[in-house]
């Protein structure tokens, strides 16, 4: 691609030039753009610029994922964020104050779900790496890979055991990517609850080789995962447990390429009440976390904190930011754009979701959808990875 010029009337643009537009260039312009030569599609569909490509930020999104929509089927809405409406060039703006163009929230898209999904089914999006989704139906055990960009999907071959489907809670299902191996995982851990009750089982998928491998997961006994998504930071899954011997919080951790489990104590530990919230989440690349203190309805202040090694002491942990609330209903429910916290309102307040930038103070609102139902946020990347394997 280097080594070629294209002509466009009096203009032509080096290989550079056009390997810089095409990395802007959204999943479906590229997808079209596979079949203008074979040199194009041997370059569009290589590891160097599908990695490349997915690192742009104009490709970063959220997803709101909401209950339920037409037809009784959950959907999801892509959302993004843009401080001028002309740093953005997409297809369709809806819902659109021009009162609040300062803080403008845009709406790209709500889709739903492309693959077989019955009405009486739970459906949870349970992570998102690199453009792919991790899609877990309760009822059934099935576990989708779907990729939006691409909209291509693959239903997992699901181990033939017993015990893989002998939950009597739901399961912990998690979605990580591994970059010692470029490959991606997903972890189902079941859902033993106290420690005088059956052995806990883990079971790995690896995608590279469509293959399921079961674990020991003594290690977990007595740990009850808190509910949420797993978060995912240089190959290892974070996700909040309860600890069966003294009641306590604790951060989990499983390292995907060396397989193997570990706890992280929480800093600030003794003063965590049964009140406080913890939200993990990612800042910069690094695990970090905000402490929501209040007294279960109102809060009080916030806290971040980010890990600087991963030693599993409360000594890791150095705090960030410590801030008085913008309003006392909000809740954390993630962070987004590597600096950017986000907070949600609970039902039908006005805005429904809220972007704090803790190193400028800035806010961003995105404006309400619809008056009823729960929804979740998921950081998204749109991307042109695989979900077929390699």
């Amino acid at each position: 691609m280097n080594d070629e010029t294209a002509k466009l009337g009096n203009c032509s643009l080096s290989g550079d030039e056009i390997v810089e537009i095409l990395l802007r260039l959204p999943v479906k312009a590229l997808l079209r753009f596979q079949t203008v030569s074979k040199s194009w599609h041997s370059f569009i569909t290589s590891r160097d610029f599908i990695q490349l490509h997915r690192q742009q930020p104009v490709h970063e999104k959220l997803l709101r994922i909401s209950d339920r929509g037409r037809r009784d089927i959950p959907t999801i809405s892509f959302f993004t964020l843009a401080p001028r409406l002309a740093d953005f060039e997409i297809d369709r703006i809806v819902d659109v104050d021009l009162a609040e163009l300062e803080s403008l929230s845009v709406v790209v898209d709500a889709v739903d779900l492309p693959f077989p999904c019955s009405a009486d089914d739970e459906v949870r999006v349970v992570g998102s790496c690199n453009g792919i989704l991790c899609v877990h139906f309760n009822r059934s055990s099935s576990i989708v890979l779907w990729n939006p960009a691409t909209r291509k999907y693959r239903f997992l071959e699901l181990p033939d055991c017993v015990s893989f489907y002998s939950d009597p809670f739901f399961p912990y299902i998690m979605f990580g990517y591994v970059p010692e191996k470029d490959d991606y995982n997903v972890v189902k851990v079941s859902s033993c609850r106290r420690k005088d009750e059956r052995d806990t089982k883990v079971w790995v998928y690896t995608m590279s080789s469509d293959t399921w491998e079961e674990m020991d997961g003594d290690f977990l006994c007595g740990l009850v995962p808190k509910g949420g998504s797993a978060v995912s930071v240089n190959g290892c899954l974070y996700w909040m447990s309860c600890s069966d011997d003294d009641g306590l919080n604790v951060i989990t951790c499983f390292d995907l390429c060396k397989r193997v489990f570990g706890r992280v104590k929480l800093p600030n530990h003794d003063i965590v009440t049964k009140f406080t919230m913890v939200k993990l989440m990612v800042l910069k690349d690094c695990l970090s976390m905000i402490i929501d203190y209040g007294n279960g309805v109102d809060v009080d202040h916030y806290e971040v904190w980010v890990m600087n090694e991963r030693q599993g002491e409360a000594e890791s942990w150095t705090k960030q930011f410590d801030f008085l609330p913008f309003s006392t209903l909000a809740q954390p429910v993630g962070s987004w754009r590597d600096v950017e916290l986000l907070f949600a309102n609970p039902g039908g307040l006005s805005p429904e979701l809220v972007s704090y930038n803790a190193f400028t103070e800035e806010i961003c609102c995105f404006r309400r959808r619809s008056l009823m139902g729960r929804f979740k946020v998921i950081n998204y990347v749109e991307s042109l990875e695989s979900v077929e394997g390699r």
